[in-house]
């Protein structure tokens, strides 16, 4: 069995299938998907950032330490559901502005315009 170098692969052929050519017919997101996109992925940094300030809450004591009396039966499952909502919630309300640069680095760029 023999591989081809990467010089043998035709320049069409590096397009489609080599990391970082450009996709035939792949379809440009709209602006208002590229939007949400942003803002999920702020969600998702900011519940990575609010997870480990609920689990205490969640696990009965602070430093994760359960409580003798019993408290925080389930908590890992409704402090799943507290930090998913705070973090979505965060997000939408402006949260820390990650959303507004992701969307700016991914949405093409506008030309400028000349002064007259």
């Amino acid at each position: 069995m023999s591989i081809d170098p990467l010089s043998a692969i035709s320049s069409t052929d590096r397009s489609t299938s080599m990391p970082g050519g450009k996709l035939k017919n792949s379809p440009k997101p709209t602006a208002s998907e590229l939007a949400k996109a942003a803002q999920q992925f702020e969600a998702i940094m900011v519940r990575q950032l609010l997870s480990p300030a609920i689990e205490p809450m969640m696990n009965g004591g602070v430093g994760g330490e359960k409580s003798k009396s019993g408290a925080g039966g389930g908590g890992g499952v409704y402090g799943y559901m507290i930090t998913d909502t705070l973090a979505n919630s965060i997000a939408q309300g402006g949260g820390l502005g990650l959303a507004q640069v992701i969307n700016r680095q991914l949405s093409p760029a506008t030309p400028v315009a000349q002064p007259k």
